[in-house]
């Protein structure tokens, strides 16, 4: 066959098929990457850039039909390779440079890996795990344009966490005023139950959902199929046996664990299905962020709220109306609600796993567009043999050696496992930290009850409507702001590791102080708002009693405390994300020995008020440790922000006075408080106008524009 045949018939297939394989032979891994790249989603820039093969296509043809007619001049490739932009992915970059390389030393090392190709792809994977990411994935996220999808995925987990607390929130307005007078030993035992429950999950889960995502993600870029989908395997068999374990530990030991009351253990055992369920749940939802499906986990986390506040109220009712004593069968309903909810969460991630079949488990399926290409691929065969010299047969044959041997190279699903164990080895202290509030509780629940019974010989039932005053109440409203605060900052987070892996410690500093102001700005307006309102919003929310004035003062204390728990889990969760686990266990074990030793004699002094106390002191000689840490290593510390904290504690400091001033004339010529119309009314005039004077406050002071930039100073934005 003439080479002017060759070139006739080359310029004829052009014109007739102008398909997305080019005009070029595509090998397996140009065709693999040529599907990836049509299935990922796409960015504005790379639609805009999937016109300009078509334009290089023309540019080819005009140039290959310019010369005269009888001679027409066939350009190279090299010399095309000049006038076509560049618009190829990493991936198909890579692949090409690979194939030159492979034909020219044929003698060249086989067992090289394609380690740049597998690093690029599985920090685009990773992107929205966030603290889950190591330093090198961090370092090619930040120079690979990945802080949006950062922010993207852990926006979706922030507001799936805000949005269940608020709902774990709303519900205790109807369910409260059914339990009537047994309202605060309701709560007391729902919220001992609870405690427990908390942190048996964190221990039955034990990051094993942010590692198995991790690890996934890997496995997704190295596209090992065989390898994903036997750690998705048994992923959810242990999931299983957690449940199985932990959730029969639960109902076995309900009764020690119950610290002699009687009434805690059907609550316990009501709590032990929710424990066989949770694990499994809590992979597939490691699963789906393995994915970048956050929405589909953040979806199943309000869902799961959402059944369980229905199932928990209608409960509640139910039992009630046949016998309105039985106020502790109430609370076992209430509590089994738990295992209701995840079933409905497990409905949500069903409904995911199936609309994502495709993409989780791809041997069930080939998505349409990847048929299509795959077909289109199989339709141009013919013209693609006759195209086939023999230097491509060796170079194909290469290539396909070099398929292997990155096979080879790919975990497996044991090794996978391995993986899994190794990031649980690093994440253990992400689990600790995450459970120090509730191992705060904790130390409460079961130093409370024999340390009053001790020193006072209260009856029990005194026990539990003190241990909800102090505990139960105030911690369901103060951890709305706790979350709140901390979850709009912490979409920053992710960005931090990027910046320290990447050794750009000036930007790293600026990042930081983001943090801290973003953090402050937030903060601080919540938690003296709250005090400023803590009067009518109390009595909206519970029983208004003889009891209701002690139950105002310590939801005014732990709204101030409410500052220092919300610093102190931002900077545990920043020094880890930096890399500095020890020294944030180092911290939050001294705070929790402070308050374990300091626990006894606070009480004795101030009862109920003396336990929080004790956790103001514990938590904030941590937050002291790590601030140090920040400023010794780092040169940022609330100084730093000196200008910004001052403005917005003066801003916070005005808005609290109109709030508290507007609340008191609410219930001074309004309605008064002593009904649950008249402290709503006067909590919402409170909260609306303090907010309205806030925006005034934090415009004039240009602290507005730093809430919109994250934390960043107008002119320090990039």
């Amino acid at each position: 066959m003439s080479q002017d045949f060759y070139n006739k018939q080359e310029g004829d297939q052009e014109k007739k098929d102008l398909t997305p394989l080019d005009e070029k032979h595509l090998t397996a891994d140009e065709l693999l990457a040529k599907l990836e790249q049509n299935l990922r989603p796409k960015t504005k820039q790379e639609k805009m850039a999937a016109f300009w093969p078509r334009r290089s296509q023309r540019q080819k043809q005009n140039l290959n039909h310019s010369g005269p007619k009888d001679n027409p001049k066939k350009l190279s490739e090299s010399e095309l390779e000049v006038k076509r932009p560049a618009v190829a992915t990493k991936k198909s970059a890579f692949l090409k440079r690979r194939s030159t390389q492979s034909a020219n030393q044929k003698d060249s090392d086989e067992n090289q890996q394609v380690d740049d190709v597998t690093t690029a792809l599985a920090d685009q994977t990773v992107a929205s795990l966030g603290r889950s990411a190591s330093d090198e994935q961090a370092l090619d996220q930040s120079q690979g344009g990945g802080n949006t999808a950062l922010v993207r995925g852990s926006f979706w987990l922030s507001f799936g966490n805000i949005v269940s607390r608020l709902l774990g929130a709303v519900y205790i307005l109807p369910w409260l005023a059914m339990l009537g007078k047994a309202a605060n030993q309701g709560n007391a035992l729902f919220s001992q139950g609870y405690n427990i429950y908390a942190i048996l999950l964190s221990i039955a889960t034990f990051g094993f959902p942010s590692a198995i995502s991790k690890v996934m993600a890997q496995l997704i870029a190295k596209k090992d199929q065989d390898g994903l989908w036997a750690l998705t395997k048994r992923s959810l068999q242990i999931g299983v046996v957690l449940g199985i374990i932990f959730s029969t530990l639960l109902y076995v030991a309900a009764p020690l664990l119950s610290n002699g009351n009687a009434q805690g253990v059907p609550v316990l055992h009501s709590l032990a299905p929710a424990v066989l369920v949770f694990p499994v749940m809590s992979m597939v939802r490691g699963i789906f962020q393995g994915h970048q499906l956050m929405h589909i986990s953040a979806l199943s986390d309000i869902w799961e709220q959402v059944g369980r506040v229905i199932y928990l109220l209608l409960a509640t009712w139910i039992v009630l109306s046949h016998d309105s004593s039985n106020w502790t069968g109430a609370v076992v309903q209430s509590t089994f609600a738990a295992f209701i909810g995840a079933l409905f969460s497990l409905a949500v991630l069903g409904y995911g796993w199936v609309r994502y079949a495709r993409l989780i488990h791809p041997v069930a399926g080939v998505p349409d567009e990847q048929a299509a290409l795959t077909k289109m691929s199989a339709a141009n065969q013919p013209a693609v043999a006759e195209k086939q010299t023999a230097t491509d047969q060796p170079l194909h044959r290469h290539q396909q050696q070099d398929e292997r041997q990155d096979q080879k190279a790919q975990p497996t699903g044991p090794k996978a496992l391995s993986l899994v164990i190794n990031i649980l080895k690093e994440s253990w202290p992400f689990v600790v930290i995450g459970s120090s509030t509730n191992l705060f509780l904790f130390v409460d629940q079961y130093t409370f009850f024999p340390l009053m019974k001790a020193f006072f010989h209260t009856s029990l039932s005194q026990l539990q409507i003190d241990f909800a005053l102090f505990s139960a109440n105030p911690n369901k409203l103060v951890m709305i702001v706790i979350s709140f605060a901390t979850s709009i900052a912490a979409t920053a987070l992710p960005i931090l590791a990027a910046k320290k892996a990447a050794k750009q410690m000036g930007a790293l500093k600026e990042q930081l102080i983001a943090v801290l102001r973003l953090t402050s700005l937030v903060l601080v307006p919540s938690a003296l708002g709250m005090y400023a309102v803590s009067d009518p919003l109390y009595r909206f929310f519970y029983p208004i009693d003889q009891t209701v004035q002690a139950g105002v003062y310590l939801l005014q204390f732990s709204a101030v405390l409410t500052i220092i728990m919300s610093f102190f889990m931002l900077l545990s969760f920043v020094l880890q994300a930096l890399s500095h686990g020890k020294e944030v266990m180092r911290a939050f074990g001294y705070g929790l020995f402070i308050k374990v030793v300091i626990q006894a004699p606070l009480i004795y002094l101030f009862q109920g008020m003396g336990a929080l106390i004790a956790t103001a002191l514990g938590l904030g000689w941590s937050l002291y440790l790590m601030m140090k840490y920040l400023k010794e290593h780092y040169q940022v510390s609330l100084r730093t922000i000196q200008d910004t904290w001052v403005k917005t504690y003066l801003s916070a400091a005005v808005m609290a006075i109109v709030a508290f001033v507007l609340t008191w004339l609410s219930k001074t010529f309004l309605l008064t408080t002593a009904t649950k119309i008249g402290a709503g009314l006067a909590t919402a005039l409170g909260v609306v106008g303090g907010l309205a004077v806030l925006l005034v406050l934090y415009r004039r002071f240009g602290l507005l524009n730093q809430v919109l930039d994250r934390g960043h100073e107008p002119d320090q934005v990039e």
